[in-house]
């Protein structure tokens, strides 16, 4: 018999269901997606019902009890047993194309760590004049960039609308988490790529407090659909989005209209430091590091890096260290598989391209995938930053002096993101001044690029201080304030992800 899985959530008692036609995909294994076919009239009905939830039920609790529910619902979740999970687990890997084993590990057993009740951010507004360079926030550094210049305030907003993308899994919980935080309702539109892990999430929240869930909305509709999204935009306070540069064209256009605050996180590039005090016994534990970055969600996320920059002068050249992150991702591989959705044509066009290269004696140097799971390419021909294929190919590019980099970035500035680093605290201070500088908002231990934590800054934001007020801040911030001793914890991580990949053969 086959299984119906709901791409939808609202509050039942609306009684909309029956009023709405439906659509059915049949993705595999005899699932089928459920989603509605949306009117106006039960739009109008579904946002009433969650501004009725929030005055009736969100308004009267306070934080703690908010944070009592997401940490139940989380640590769910991060059951293998929970029969959530376990439809997800079943569901997924067919939707998005990542594996299974990518899905478990780096979804749910690590990414809902990130909201977990502990971790998350519960400070106010910073006093911008303090923190001019790096200073101390929560167990990280933050530092301000750019004079204040506020263009939307509003520290009351009764709807806030969630636009995710869908290259990664698990935008949705946190998307939803962060609006229950500032007691507003929310409307969520899942990715088209991915229909089906918010809904699940919000029916969660429902199993633990329903009148929590009923202040949230989840949505999947197309997004060329105009009619939805006027609608949806003129009922709302502040609308988050994250997508690449077609998105943000239609959303900024609507928004304008509307006249709506848009809290946008666009397409961005992300990229690897090396430095030379790291490249001696421990370079290959550096380059085990550096390949779950490289592998984590096929290097789909804008936080993924693009290229690696190894510094000379070390006792492991960086030719040497792109030997050995080809053997480290060939590990990796085998725990952390690639999906359905490989990139094989990117992969071997980045193959090619470079073969020339390497056969008319350039500086260049392949290591190659026995099953083209992944490319590593050392590129001595140029320094300067370029765009990866994705999907597990990689450029490792030597550099004199970690301090040069800005200067090699700064071109792209505007659409830097995440910086994965093994730099020593005596040098890191500066060179975060400068990346930062350059453009640059998230400086994070290797292996930890893909695992944002809940304090930290997005795209040079905060995340619940966008949600009230835009004031032209870039806040920069480096994810620990000790880089070895963060190291070593993600080594232990590692060597747990590759354990249980082993045991699962």
């Amino acid at each position: 018999m086959g299984r119906t899985v709901n791409c939808y959530f609202w509050n039942p008692n609306l009684g909309i269901e029956d009023t709405l036609e439906f659509t059915y995909e049949d993705i595999s294994n005899n699932i089928k997606l459920k989603k509605p076919v949306f009117t106006i009239d039960a739009l109008e009905k579904i946002i009433d019902g969650i501004k009725q939830a929030r005055r009736d039920y969100l308004l009267n609790i306070d934080i703690p009890t908010v944070l009592d529910v997401i940490g139940i619902v989380i640590d769910r979740w991060m059951d293998p047993k929970y029969h959530g999970r376990k439809l997800a687990r079943e569901v997924l890997p067919t939707i998005t194309g990542f594996s299974i084993e990518m899905i478990e590990s780096w979804g749910f057993d690590h990414f809902m760590k990130i909201i977990k009740k502990d971790n998350l951010p519960l400070f106010g507004k910073l006093q911008v004049d303090k923190y001019r360079k790096f200073t101390s926030l929560q167990d990280g550094l933050v530092r301000a960039y750019g004079s204040q210049n506020i263009t939307h305030s509003n520290y009351n907003p009764e709807v806030i609308g969630h636009i995710c993308a869908g290259n990664i899994l698990g935008i949705a919980a946190f998307e939803i988490t962060m609006g229950k935080l500032v007691d507003a309702a929310s409307w969520v539109k899942v990715p088209s790529e991915e229909p089906v892990f918010g809904a699940l999430f919000a029916k969660s929240i429902e199993e633990v407090d329903p009148q929590l869930a009923y202040s949230i909305a989840v949505l999947p509709f197309k997004g060329g659909n105009s009619e939805v999204k006027e609608f949806l935009f003129s009922q709302s306070d502040i609308v988050r989005a994250t997508g690449g540069e077609l998105a943000r064209q239609s959303i900024t256009k609507l928004a304008e209209k509307h006249q709506v605050p848009v809290a946008g996180h666009w397409h961005k590039f992300s990229f690897i430091t090396i430095a030379r005090e790291y490249l001696d016994d421990r370079a290959r534990d550096i380059a085990g590091l550096v390949s779950l970055d490289v592998s984590a969600w096929d290097q789909q996320g804008c936080f993924s890096p693009q290229e690696i920059f190894v510094e000379i002068d070390g006792d492991v050249s960086p030719v040497e260290f792109a030997e050995l992150l080809a053997e480290e991702m060939q590990i990796t591989s085998i725990a952390l598989p690639k999906g359905t959705n490989s990139g094989k044509m990117q992969v071997l066009d980045g193959y090619h391209q470079y073969l020339k290269k390497e056969i008319m004696g350039e500086p260049v140097k392949i290591f190659t995938s026995p099953t083209h799971q992944w490319l590593v390419i050392y590129d001595g021909t140029t320094t300067r930053f370029e765009p990866s294929p994705l999907f597990r190919v990689i450029r490792v590019k030597p550099v004199d002096d970690i301090m040069k980099i800005p200067d090699l970035v700064k071109p792209i500035g505007s659409f830097l993101q995440t910086v994965g680093v093994a730099i020593p605290h005596a040098r890191l201070i500066s060179f975060a001044d400068a990346i930062g500088e350059a453009g640059a908002t998230n400086i994070r231990a290797i292996s930890n690029m893909t695992l944002q934590k809940a304090w930290e800054p997005w795209d040079g934001r905060f995340p619940l201080q966008e949600l009230f007020e835009h004031d032209n801040i870039r806040w920069v911030s480096i994810s620990t304030r000790d880089v070895d001793k963060e190291i070593r914890t993600c080594l232990k991580r590692r060597r747990t992800i590759i354990n249980q990949g082993i045991k699962t053969q």
